[in-house]
């Protein structure tokens, strides 16, 4: 869809949000219960993301690999079936495959806050999988479809606003926690380790977004005609479509990108633990990103919600993949905050525009199957940094011996800046024979 200039708003910053915010607030009430439920799943789910590797060689025991293999096998599944949901979204409404999304990661969690298992925490989590999958896609095109062309840029930036409140929220929590209750807590007879304590906080924010849940309405039927198509159908139909080959070029280059914030959860917090202190608080420097994303994203919205999604998607991707060169120049408490800040301007600029893509150039009714494809590539690629993330910590910057972390994070940095090279070389193909930018 072709924006209408591609100039920059030129009305007063003030006018154009006070506009935006005036126009969400004109929009369905089912969008705000959306915007709720992203707050309170983006809260647990980030808990325990940010958690997650630590967990499992803290309080289960596995090695740096181990644990780098399962979360990169978790992640993976959840590529995976995001890759299905997205149809059965399509097909079955937004809101029967919510409440289903919803189920699946209360019981995950609560199995994980009440076990001392080895074995067990990892069956919580990946009944968790499909929840986790499922509520991108569908949360996605619920915001696409409670909003129209002239709400829809802000519409998916205040998305991406509340997906960072709760981004914010978790990781101070994590921390915090870990520094109160580093013996754990006792409860009615059973201890509790500190993750655990996070997990159950996690699982009663997932029980109040399933309240939520069940207070949407009947989905608004689709702008199609005809009968509802089953997944496969759907499947059938958006794979023929030339403009979603195009789109899958440009986010499997994207990828590279995004692989950073992968980084960020799984090599960063153990890099800084080795190289700076044992108890360096990673969670509360980590929480500088949501919080600029918070500040940021609208103000960047409002001013460039007239340039072309592409553009933007692709000058912020830049910003991102040059973030990771601090690390290779110092260790130093600067050089961490430069790191995350630098990559939270750059994906303050490209990421919410990316849902906003994506959603838009999806045809009518099949926004769901579009967010759900886009993550085809991400599953190669949580398959591998897990792995890698284990063996780079496990080379260059083990827990004990000789460390070169410049060395580990210049190959981070390196890969990651082939993404959006190889996107502005690729232009044409992606764009199409024409060479026009699709934008919202």
């Amino acid at each position: 869809m072709a924006s209408p200039t591609n100039a920059p708003d030129t009305r007063p910053f003030k006018d154009a949000l006070r506009e935006d915010l005036a126009g969400l607030r004109r929009s369905p009430k089912d969008l705000w219960l959306i915007y709720g439920i992203k707050f309170l799943e983006s809260v647990a789910y980030f808990a325990i993301y940010n958690l997650l590797n630590v967990y499992l060689s803290e309080d289960l025991g596995y090695t740096d690999v181990q644990a780098g293999l399962i979360t990169s096998t978790w992640l993976t599944g959840v590529s995976v079936i995001m890759f299905f949901s997205g149809f059965i979204a399509d097909s079955i409404g937004i809101r029967r495959a919510m409440i289903w999304a919803v189920l699946s990661v209360l019981i995950g969690r609560a199995i994980m806050a009440v076990t001392h298992d080895q074995v067990l925490p990892l069956l919580g989590l990946f009944v968790s999988t499909w929840g986790v999958a499922s509520m991108m896609p569908t949360m996605t095109a619920a915001v696409r479809r409670y909003t129209n062309r002239e709400t829809v840029a802000f519409g998916f930036s205040f998305f991406y606003v509340v997906m960072n409140v709760g981004a914010l929220v978790a990781p101070l929590t994590v921390g915090a926690l870990r520094k109160w209750l580093k013996e754990g807590l006792d409860v009615g007879g059973l201890h509790l380790t500190t993750s655990q304590v996070i997990f159950s906080i996690a699982a009663i924010v997932t029980a109040l977004a399933a309240f939520f849940v069940l207070r949407l309405q009947v989905d608004t039927p689709p702008e199609t005609k005809g009968p509802r198509k089953g997944p496969a159908q759907i499947f059938a139909e958006v794979s023929k479509e030339r403009a979603f080959w195009g789109f899958m070029l440009f986010v499997s280059l994207l990828v590279l990108v995004r692989l950073i914030f992968q980084h960020a959860h799984q090599t960063w917090p153990k890099y800084t633990m080795r190289v700076i202190d044992k108890d360096f608080d990673w969670a509360f420097y980590w929480s500088i990103n949501p919080a600029m994303v918070i500040i940021l994203t609208p103000v960047v919205t409002a001013l460039t919600r007239k340039l072309p999604a592409f553009s933007c998607i692709v000058g912020g991707a830049f910003i991102t993949a040059g973030s990771v060169f601090f690390l290779t120049l110092s260790d130093a408490i600067v050089a961490q905050v430069a790191f995350v800040a630098t990559l939270s301007i750059g994906e303050c600029i490209w990421s919410p525009r990316l849902y906003e893509y994506t959603a838009t150039i999806a045809p009518p009714g099949r926004e769901a199957s579009y967010m759900g494809l886009s993550q085809v590539p991400m599953f190669f690629a949580k398959m591998a940094v897990g792995g890698v993330s284990g063996v780079l910590l496990s080379t260059y910057c083990p827990e004990n011996g000789d460390r070169q972390p410049h060395l580990m994070w210049a190959i981070i940095g390196l890969t990651t800046l082939v993404g959006p090279i190889m996107i502005l070389l690729l232009r044409r193909v992606i764009e199409g024979p024409k060479n026009t930018e699709a934008a919202a």
